[in-house]
């Protein structure tokens, strides 16, 4: 019997969200889109849809984009279907001219004006505040360097790639092979770019669509690696510890962090979430501009602000984890429309074909290989099986963060290790972002 497809387009069913979706078209292509006069330096006088008209056709178009992506198979768990569709689909949908040319306005509008840097906000500081404590401790004692030795094998054989394939160094690090190891689909698509932005001061959103494509090949090359080197490590001894991560029993290290809930009621503590978290990056950004601080980026300060605020305790638990609530609004709520809004403002339709290169698919797969090699070769240091190492610090680093990580533990057998994948995705994305931030302007 074929399972039953379940309609969930921004919260509503189909007969729900169909009615209000009409409302959007008729505003949208009827002439009866809410707009407003901006003037800039460098494009004078112009027309753009106002926020609410622009908001609520991204909503639907994207929350739409993102519900196919999301159920057609195959596509939906290895190629990161979700967050590509609404990028893609909205490109050629600006590509075709289907969108009014006041509403691409006033998408630019938004995203230039800071809500790109809202989400990030809220995803990067409530990722870090929402870990158990003591979970965080014990990554950063054990495994966290098995993640920083995996990351150097990954970049070097990113490196060796260009090499190989006459791709500059630079090329091969920063623009293929930092962005598969990111912090999934939305380290590629948003924070990288944003990143890169910050230290240049050009923008480089229009980055977004060439990263997550890098991120989707990397996401599907970790998944068959993961299912291949299971089955070679299986019978060979002292590497594959059958699911266990430590190969000690000696040390017990918290596999499972305490359970608290994704979302609540208080919509006192979903604001107070929301607050701290632009705090933390403001207080970031403030010391991206000191004097002797600027070496590193703002954003990059953001992330070791809440790894430092967390791992010390200097924040109350019960007061940091209100950012989950902030985090799962980002990404529940808003992250159909940001990518949707990226889709349009940023991504070129036409230079997509451009990405998918052999030369880009070679270094990728070495990146891909050297993370899963690296990881291995650090677990041995440290204690732990290289294949379960090799799986989590390895591949977990590179694919498009929650559904990847699913996949790659699926395709091992070892979903008992979900909690060690987070931590890759999230702080190992997060450590990747820090050492982009410090070696980008080394190579500028």
């Amino acid at each position: 019997m074929s399972k039953k497809i379940n309609f969930n387009v921004c919260g509503l069913s189909f007969k729900i969200f169909i009615p209000f979706f009409i409302v959007v078209m008729i505003t949208t292509y009827m002439g009866f889109m809410p707009t407003v006069k901006i003037f800039s330096n460098e494009a004078g006088e112009y027309i753009a849809s106002n926020y609410i008209g622009t908001i609520a056709f991204l909503m639907a178009v994207g929350g739409l984009f993102f519900w196919l992506g999301n159920t057609i198979p195959i596509f939906n768990n290895y190629l990161g279907g979700a967050c590509l569709l609404p990028l893609l689909g909205t490109s050629f949908m600006n590509f075709m001219g289907w969108i009014p040319e006041e509403l691409v306005n006033g998408t630019a509008v938004l995203m230039g004006g800071g809500f790109q840097d809202a989400y990030i906000a809220m995803l990067l500081v409530g990722s870090i505040l929402i870990m158990d404590r003591k979970l965080l401790l014990g990554a950063t004692a054990r495994y966290m360097p098995v993640i920083i030795g995996s990351q150097v094998f990954a970049l070097g054989a990113c490196a060796l790639g260009g090499l190989i394939t006459g791709t500059s160094v630079f090329e091969a690090l920063f623009y293929v092979g930092a962005p598969i190891m990111s912090g999934g689909s939305g380290g590629a698509m948003v924070t990288l770019p944003s990143l890169y932005s910050d230290i240049t001061g050009t923008d480089m959103t229009g980055m977004a669509g060439q990263f997550l494509s890098y991120a989707s090949i990397s996401n599907v090359i970790a998944v068959m690696m993961a299912a291949i080197f299971g089955g070679i490590t299986s019978k060979m001894k002292g590497v594959n510890g059958n699911g266990d991560i430590l190969v000690s029993k000696t040390e017990k290290v918290i596999e499972e962090g305490e359970k608290r809930p994704a979302t609540s009621g208080d919509y006192a503590a979903l604001g107070s979430g929301i607050f701290m978290s632009f705090c933390f990056y403001l207080g970031g950004n403030i010391l991206g501009n000191l004097p002797g601080l600027s070496v590193i980026p703002g954003l990059a300060w953001t992330i070791i602000l809440g790894i430092i605020v967390k791992s010390t305790g200097l924040m109350p638990d019960k007061i940091a984890d209100n950012t989950v609530y902030s985090m799962n609004f980002a990404l529940r709520a808003l992250l159909p429309m940001l990518i949707a809004g990226i889709g349009i403002k940023s991504l070129n339709f036409s230079a997509i074909g451009a990405f998918f290169t052999v030369g880009a698919f070679v270094i990728i797969f070495l990146g891909v290989f050297g993370a899963f090699l690296g990881a291995a070769v650090f677990a041995k240091l440290f204690g732990l099986w290289p294949y379960e190492a090799g799986v989590t610090a390895g591949l977990c680093c590179c694919n498009i963060g929650g559904s990847g990580d699913i996949a790659v533990l699926s395709a091992a057998n070892r979903m008992n290790l979900l909690a060690f994948a987070s931590i890759s995705t999230r702080i190992g994305g997060a450590l990747m972002v820090i050492w982009i931030g410090l070696l980008y302007p080394l190579f500028m």
